[in-house]
Protein backbone atom coordinates (compact mmCIF):
# COMPACT_ATOMS: atom_id res chain seq x y z
CA UNK A 1 0.00 0.00 0.00
CA UNK A 2 2.71 2.50 1.08
CA UNK A 3 4.45 2.23 -2.56
CA UNK A 4 1.78 2.07 -4.32
CA UNK A 5 0.54 5.76 -2.24
CA UNK A 6 3.57 6.77 -3.05
CA UNK A 7 3.33 6.40 -6.86
CA UNK A 8 0.30 8.00 -7.11
CA UNK A 9 1.50 11.02 -5.26
CA UNK A 10 4.34 11.52 -7.26
CA UNK A 11 1.83 11.75 -10.22
CA UNK A 12 -1.46 13.04 -8.79
CA UNK A 13 -0.94 14.94 -5.34
CA UNK A 14 -2.26 16.56 -2.82
CA UNK A 15 0.80 17.91 -1.89
CA UNK A 16 1.56 19.17 1.66
CA UNK A 17 4.00 21.09 2.91
CA UNK A 18 7.00 18.73 3.81
CA UNK A 19 6.40 16.05 1.42
CA UNK A 20 8.96 14.59 -0.41
CA UNK A 21 9.82 11.28 -3.15
CA UNK A 22 11.88 8.76 -2.21
CA UNK A 23 15.20 10.91 -3.48
CA UNK A 24 14.60 13.72 -0.72
CA UNK A 25 13.21 16.35 -3.91
CA UNK A 26 10.09 17.75 -4.31
CA UNK A 27 6.81 15.33 -5.62
CA UNK A 28 5.98 18.32 -7.81
CA UNK A 29 9.39 18.04 -9.65
CA UNK A 30 7.49 14.65 -11.23
CA UNK A 31 4.41 16.38 -12.37
CA UNK A 32 4.48 17.32 -15.97
CA UNK A 33 0.14 16.95 -16.68
CA UNK A 34 -1.75 18.59 -14.65
CA UNK A 35 -4.84 16.94 -16.03
CA UNK A 36 -5.11 13.95 -12.93
CA UNK A 37 -5.05 16.43 -10.21
CA UNK A 38 -7.09 19.11 -12.13
CA UNK A 39 -10.03 15.95 -12.22
CA UNK A 40 -8.82 15.19 -8.45
CA UNK A 41 -9.65 18.15 -7.55
CA UNK A 42 -12.71 18.70 -9.42
CA UNK A 43 -14.40 15.08 -7.89
CA UNK A 44 -13.65 16.17 -4.03
CA UNK A 45 -14.74 19.69 -5.38
CA UNK A 46 -18.28 17.67 -6.27
CA UNK A 47 -18.40 15.36 -3.79
CA UNK A 48 -18.19 18.21 -1.03
CA UNK A 49 -21.34 19.80 -2.68
CA UNK A 50 -23.35 16.73 -3.37
CA UNK A 51 -22.71 14.86 0.37
CA UNK A 52 -21.65 17.96 2.63
CA UNK A 53 -22.50 21.05 1.03
CA UNK A 54 -21.63 23.91 3.26
CA UNK A 55 -24.36 26.30 2.29
CA UNK A 56 -27.37 24.12 3.22
CA UNK A 57 -27.98 21.35 5.84
CA UNK A 58 -27.06 17.84 4.43
CA UNK A 59 -28.63 15.91 7.28
CA UNK A 60 -31.85 15.63 9.59
CA UNK A 61 -32.09 13.89 12.94
CA UNK A 62 -35.41 11.71 13.97
CA UNK A 63 -36.43 9.58 16.45
CA UNK A 64 -36.33 5.52 16.52
CA UNK A 65 -38.88 3.78 15.10
CA UNK A 66 -39.16 1.75 18.41
CA UNK A 67 -41.34 4.83 19.32
CA UNK A 68 -45.01 5.03 18.68
CA UNK A 69 -45.90 7.88 15.95
CA UNK A 70 -47.54 10.30 18.50
CA UNK A 71 -43.88 9.85 20.17
CA UNK A 72 -42.69 10.45 16.91
CA UNK A 73 -44.96 13.65 16.35
CA UNK A 74 -44.09 14.89 19.97
CA UNK A 75 -40.13 14.54 19.52
CA UNK A 76 -40.11 16.34 15.78
CA UNK A 77 -39.93 19.57 16.70
CA UNK A 78 -37.12 18.90 19.65
CA UNK A 79 -35.01 17.45 17.17
CA UNK A 80 -35.32 20.13 14.63
CA UNK A 81 -33.72 22.48 16.70
CA UNK A 82 -31.36 20.16 17.81
CA UNK A 83 -30.40 19.81 14.08
CA UNK A 84 -30.16 23.73 13.61
CA UNK A 85 -28.25 23.83 16.71
CA UNK A 86 -25.36 21.31 15.24
CA UNK A 87 -25.66 23.33 12.06
CA UNK A 88 -24.80 26.48 13.58
CA UNK A 89 -21.86 25.02 14.70
CA UNK A 90 -20.98 23.15 11.56
CA UNK A 91 -21.19 26.29 10.15
CA UNK A 92 -18.59 28.02 12.26
CA UNK A 93 -16.38 25.79 12.62
CA UNK A 94 -13.55 24.40 10.26
CA UNK A 95 -15.29 21.60 9.11
CA UNK A 96 -15.63 22.75 5.61
CA UNK A 97 -12.00 23.19 4.96
CA UNK A 98 -10.86 19.76 6.18
CA UNK A 99 -13.49 17.83 4.95
CA UNK A 100 -12.25 18.88 1.46
CA UNK A 101 -8.29 17.55 2.00
CA UNK A 102 -10.41 14.15 3.58
CA UNK A 103 -12.16 14.32 0.32
CA UNK A 104 -9.29 14.76 -1.61
CA UNK A 105 -7.48 11.76 0.18
CA UNK A 106 -10.06 9.44 -0.75
CA UNK A 107 -9.90 10.65 -4.57
CA UNK A 108 -6.36 9.52 -4.42
CA UNK A 109 -5.60 7.18 -1.71
CA UNK A 110 -8.88 5.71 -1.52
CA UNK A 111 -9.44 6.24 2.22
CA UNK A 112 -9.69 9.11 4.31
CA UNK A 113 -9.44 9.88 7.82
CA UNK A 114 -11.19 13.18 9.90
CA UNK A 115 -10.63 13.65 13.07
CA UNK A 116 -13.63 15.05 15.16
CA UNK A 117 -12.66 16.93 18.99
CA UNK A 118 -14.48 19.40 20.88
CA UNK A 119 -13.56 22.84 20.77
CA UNK A 120 -12.48 24.58 24.08
CA UNK A 121 -14.15 26.92 26.05
CA UNK A 122 -14.92 30.39 24.13
CA UNK A 123 -13.93 29.12 20.77
CA UNK A 124 -17.07 30.19 18.38
CA UNK A 125 -17.69 26.89 17.60
CA UNK A 126 -18.09 23.39 20.26
CA UNK A 127 -16.46 21.63 16.75
CA UNK A 128 -13.13 21.10 16.21
CA UNK A 129 -11.95 18.85 12.75
CA UNK A 130 -8.68 17.92 11.86
CA UNK A 131 -7.99 16.29 8.05
CA UNK A 132 -5.59 13.62 9.43
CA UNK A 133 -2.73 12.71 6.31
CA UNK A 134 -2.69 9.22 5.21
CA UNK A 135 1.18 8.99 6.02
CA UNK A 136 0.38 9.79 9.76
CA UNK A 137 -2.45 7.48 10.52
CA UNK A 138 -2.49 3.61 10.61
CA UNK A 139 -5.88 1.75 10.37
CA UNK A 140 -7.43 -1.83 10.95
CA UNK A 141 -10.79 -3.31 10.87
CA UNK A 142 -12.39 -4.00 14.38
CA UNK A 143 -14.34 -7.36 15.49
CA UNK A 144 -17.36 -5.68 13.28
CA UNK A 145 -15.28 -5.09 9.71
CA UNK A 146 -15.32 -1.29 10.25
CA UNK A 147 -12.27 1.34 10.48
CA UNK A 148 -12.48 1.85 13.46
CA UNK A 149 -8.71 0.54 15.53
CA UNK A 150 -6.69 4.24 14.24
CA UNK A 151 -2.86 4.81 15.23
CA UNK A 152 -2.08 8.49 14.88
CA UNK A 153 1.23 9.68 14.77
CA UNK A 154 1.53 13.54 16.03
CA UNK A 155 4.34 15.72 15.96
CA UNK A 156 4.53 18.80 18.43
CA UNK A 157 7.50 21.07 18.02
CA UNK A 158 6.93 23.49 20.83
CA UNK A 159 6.15 21.91 24.67
CA UNK A 160 3.28 24.48 25.78
CA UNK A 161 1.10 23.08 22.74
CA UNK A 162 1.76 19.53 23.91
CA UNK A 163 0.76 20.93 27.70
CA UNK A 164 -2.30 22.37 25.56
CA UNK A 165 -3.26 19.27 24.36
CA UNK A 166 -2.59 16.76 27.28
CA UNK A 167 -3.48 18.92 30.49
CA UNK A 168 -2.69 16.42 33.18
CA UNK A 169 0.47 14.51 31.53
CA UNK A 170 3.31 14.89 33.98
CA UNK A 171 6.14 15.07 31.71
CA UNK A 172 9.85 13.93 32.56
CA UNK A 173 12.46 16.34 33.66
CA UNK A 174 14.92 15.34 30.85
CA UNK A 175 12.28 16.48 28.46
CA UNK A 176 12.14 19.22 30.57
CA UNK A 177 15.57 20.13 30.28
CA UNK A 178 15.47 19.69 26.18
CA UNK A 179 12.93 21.67 25.76
CA UNK A 180 14.38 24.62 27.40
CA UNK A 181 18.08 23.90 25.46
CA UNK A 182 16.87 23.77 22.48
CA UNK A 183 13.25 25.92 21.44
CA UNK A 184 12.97 23.63 17.68
CA UNK A 185 12.65 20.30 20.07
CA UNK A 186 10.05 17.70 18.28
CA UNK A 187 7.99 15.64 20.79
CA UNK A 188 6.55 12.38 18.92
CA UNK A 189 3.20 10.99 20.11
CA UNK A 190 1.28 7.90 19.18
CA UNK A 191 -2.37 8.35 19.88
CA UNK A 192 -5.05 5.14 19.69
CA UNK A 193 -8.25 4.29 19.06
CA UNK A 194 -9.24 0.80 20.35
CA UNK A 195 -12.38 -0.93 20.37
CA UNK A 196 -13.41 -2.15 23.90
CA UNK A 197 -16.77 -3.47 25.67
CA UNK A 198 -19.14 -1.42 23.21
CA UNK A 199 -16.72 1.45 23.55
CA UNK A 200 -13.21 2.44 22.38
CA UNK A 201 -10.69 3.32 24.77
CA UNK A 202 -7.97 5.96 24.25
CA UNK A 203 -4.50 6.77 24.67
CA UNK A 204 -1.86 8.96 24.42
CA UNK A 205 1.96 7.72 24.89
CA UNK A 206 5.58 8.96 24.32
CA UNK A 207 7.16 8.09 21.64
CA UNK A 208 10.59 6.98 22.42
CA UNK A 209 14.17 8.41 20.77
CA UNK A 210 14.77 4.05 19.70
CA UNK A 211 11.59 4.10 17.56
CA UNK A 212 9.78 2.00 20.40
CA UNK A 213 7.00 3.86 22.91
CA UNK A 214 8.10 5.16 26.55
CA UNK A 215 6.70 4.53 29.63
CA UNK A 216 5.03 7.87 29.39
CA UNK A 217 1.62 7.91 29.11
CA UNK A 218 0.17 11.24 28.42
CA UNK A 219 -3.52 10.83 28.23
CA UNK A 220 -5.69 7.52 28.80
CA UNK A 221 -9.37 7.06 28.39
CA UNK A 222 -12.69 5.99 27.07
CA UNK A 223 -15.21 7.38 24.60
CA UNK A 224 -18.74 6.07 23.52
CA UNK A 225 -17.60 6.39 20.06
CA UNK A 226 -14.87 6.78 18.02
CA UNK A 227 -13.36 10.36 17.19
CA UNK A 228 -12.16 9.49 14.31
CA UNK A 229 -14.31 9.18 11.04
CA UNK A 230 -12.34 6.85 8.89
CA UNK A 231 -13.98 5.71 5.01
CA UNK A 232 -13.38 4.15 2.04
CA UNK A 233 -14.11 5.10 -1.69
CA UNK A 234 -14.61 1.00 -2.57
CA UNK A 235 -12.85 -1.92 -0.31
CA UNK A 236 -11.77 -5.14 -2.19
CA UNK A 237 -11.92 -8.16 0.12
CA UNK A 238 -8.89 -9.28 2.07
CA UNK A 239 -7.83 -5.27 1.99
CA UNK A 240 -7.91 -3.06 4.81
CA UNK A 241 -7.61 0.06 2.79
CA UNK A 242 -9.98 1.15 0.07
CA UNK A 243 -9.10 1.13 -3.55
CA UNK A 244 -9.32 4.90 -5.02
CA UNK A 245 -10.56 6.16 -9.06
CA UNK A 246 -7.00 7.44 -8.97
CA UNK A 247 -5.45 3.58 -8.94
CA UNK A 248 -7.97 2.75 -11.25
CA UNK A 249 -6.51 5.25 -13.82
CA UNK A 250 -3.28 5.19 -12.57
CA UNK A 251 -1.50 3.22 -15.60
CA UNK A 252 -3.12 6.22 -17.89
CA UNK A 253 -2.05 8.89 -15.61
CA UNK A 254 1.76 7.92 -15.55
CA UNK A 255 1.60 7.26 -19.35
CA UNK A 256 0.21 10.75 -20.25
CA UNK A 257 2.73 12.32 -17.38
CA UNK A 258 5.53 10.75 -19.60
CA UNK A 259 4.26 11.95 -23.07
CA UNK A 260 3.79 15.33 -21.74
CA UNK A 261 7.59 14.64 -20.41
CA UNK A 262 8.86 13.43 -23.74
CA UNK A 263 7.10 16.48 -25.57
CA UNK A 264 8.72 18.98 -23.42
CA UNK A 265 12.39 17.62 -23.98
CA UNK A 266 11.32 17.52 -28.22
CA UNK A 267 10.00 21.21 -28.08
CA UNK A 268 14.18 22.26 -26.39
CA UNK A 269 15.28 19.82 -29.26
CA UNK A 270 13.04 21.99 -31.53
CA UNK A 271 13.94 25.19 -30.23
CA UNK A 272 18.05 24.59 -29.32
CA UNK A 273 18.48 21.97 -32.09
CA UNK A 274 21.20 19.37 -32.33
CA UNK A 275 24.09 20.41 -34.54
CA UNK A 276 27.31 19.85 -36.03
CA UNK A 277 30.68 20.81 -36.74
CA UNK A 278 33.70 19.71 -38.62
CA UNK A 279 36.36 18.80 -36.17
CA UNK A 280 39.14 21.65 -37.21
CA UNK A 281 41.16 21.65 -33.49
CA UNK A 282 40.13 25.98 -33.47
CA UNK A 283 36.74 25.05 -32.58
CA UNK A 284 35.31 24.88 -28.95
CA UNK A 285 32.05 23.87 -28.62
CA UNK A 286 32.26 25.30 -24.91
CA UNK A 287 32.29 28.89 -26.14
CA UNK A 288 29.06 28.95 -28.21
CA UNK A 289 25.63 29.84 -27.16
CA UNK A 290 22.67 29.18 -29.44
CA UNK A 291 20.59 32.37 -28.50
CA UNK A 292 18.97 34.55 -30.64
CA UNK A 293 21.15 36.93 -32.80
CA UNK A 294 24.53 35.12 -32.04
CA UNK A 295 27.07 35.61 -34.84
CA UNK A 296 28.97 32.19 -34.93
CA UNK A 297 32.73 32.90 -36.70
CA UNK A 298 33.80 30.26 -39.42
CA UNK A 299 37.10 29.90 -40.88
CA UNK A 300 37.19 30.35 -44.69
CA UNK A 301 35.93 26.84 -46.65
CA UNK A 302 34.60 25.39 -43.48
CA UNK A 303 30.88 24.97 -43.70
CA UNK A 304 30.96 25.76 -39.81
CA UNK A 305 27.98 24.59 -37.49
CA UNK A 306 25.12 21.93 -39.14
CA UNK A 307 21.63 21.94 -37.53
CA UNK A 308 21.41 17.69 -37.33
CA UNK A 309 17.82 16.62 -38.84
CA UNK A 310 15.49 14.19 -36.58
CA UNK A 311 14.79 11.04 -38.03
CA UNK A 312 11.44 11.34 -37.14
CA UNK A 313 8.41 13.59 -35.84
CA UNK A 314 6.26 13.39 -32.47
CA UNK A 315 3.51 14.67 -33.99
CA UNK A 316 1.36 11.57 -33.06
CA UNK A 317 1.96 12.69 -29.34
CA UNK A 318 -0.59 14.82 -29.34
CA UNK A 319 -3.16 12.26 -30.41
CA UNK A 320 -1.98 9.78 -27.51
CA UNK A 321 -2.24 12.34 -24.87
CA UNK A 322 -5.46 13.76 -26.18
CA UNK A 323 -7.30 10.00 -25.53
CA UNK A 324 -5.25 9.26 -22.34
CA UNK A 325 -6.28 12.62 -20.99
CA UNK A 326 -9.85 11.88 -21.89
CA UNK A 327 -9.43 8.38 -20.37
CA UNK A 328 -8.16 9.88 -17.51
CA UNK A 329 -11.40 12.73 -16.88
CA UNK A 330 -13.78 9.64 -17.32
CA UNK A 331 -12.29 7.37 -14.72
CA UNK A 332 -12.20 10.15 -12.28
CA UNK A 333 -15.97 11.26 -13.40
CA UNK A 334 -14.64 14.77 -14.48
CA UNK A 335 -16.81 14.51 -17.57
CA UNK A 336 -20.04 13.56 -15.58
CA UNK A 337 -20.00 15.59 -12.59
CA UNK A 338 -18.28 18.91 -14.27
Amino acid sequence: MGNVLAGMLRVCPPAREGSQDGAGGRKNDLLFDGTAADAAEQLAASLMAQLTPPWTRWFGLAAGHALTSEEQNALAPILDQAADIVQFNLDRSNFAVEMHQCFLDLVVGGTASLLFEEAGPGEVSAFRFTAVPLADVVLEEGPEGRLDVTFRHCRFTLLPALRKRYPEAVLADDLERQAQDDPDLRVEVIEAVLPENHGYHYAAVLAGDGGGLDTTVLAEGRFQVTPFINFRWLKAPGEVYGRSPVMKALPDIKTANKVVELILKNATIAVTGIWQADDDGVLNPANIKLVPGTIIPKAVGLAGLKPLEAPGRFDISQLVLTDLRARITHALLADQLG
